[in-house]
């Protein structure tokens, strides 16, 4: 009875160590969801952003939008005032969206920006996903709002997200987290 009773435990343990092996994410050595780097310049009075992202889309995910499920890039911008004895002033917030999707006609992967609805079309999977790694020269801010002598903070975070799904497949993946990865914020000070 004893041994019967021990290597049910045994069974279990290895079944639940096995299930726990299966259902952790592989990332051990893909790099993290994360902005490496981030700044904004004044240009004709107009704040550019120029910043680099660090992904691995997972190969359910990718395989996914070689399907034709459209994947959405969330990057969330704010501008706050530093105030001395009080709490943060939020100034200016700006949510930037780009869609990856694959086009099956012309056999190209499409990154649409949402906000200007300009499109780039890649031949690969790879040159799309590279070109979301890096945002050059996007208006953010008009220097208006900039009070002269005021020390002022920019806070950048990115989320992938699959947004366009079904809602019953969206919650059968809800489960996996290889369909949403979000990206710590990333703060730095906005130069006088």
């Amino acid at each position: 009875m004893f041994c019967s009773t021990l290597r049910s435990v045994f069974a279990l343990s290895r079944f639940v160590l096995l299930c726990i092996a299966v259902s952790a994410p592989g990332y051990a050595a893909d790099p993290p969801f994360e902005i490496r780097s981030a700044y904004v310049e004044p240009v004709d009075n107009i704040y550019l952003l120029t910043a680099q992202l660090s992904f691995s889309l997972p190969e359910g995910a990718r395989q996914a939008v070689r399907d034709g499920v459209l994947l959405t890039l969330d990057v969330d911008l704010a501008l706050h005032r530093a105030r001395r004895f009080w709490l943060d002033d939020t100034v200016a917030t700006l949510k930037q969206q780009y869609e990856l999707g694959f086009h099956a006609l012309s056999e190209r992967f499409v990154v649409r920006n949402l906000n200007s609805d300009d499109q780039v079309s890649f031949a690969t999977l790879e040159a799309a996903l590279e070109s979301l790694t890096s945002i050059r020269g996007l208006p953010v801010l008009d220097a208006a709002l900039i009070e002269p002598g005021e020390d002022y903070e920019f806070s950048m975070r990115a989320t992938l997200d699959v947004q366009t799904l079904p809602e019953a497949l969206r919650w059968v993946l809800f489960w996996a987290d290889d369909w949403r990865q979000r990206s710590v914020w990333y703060t730095w000070s906005l130069p006088r």
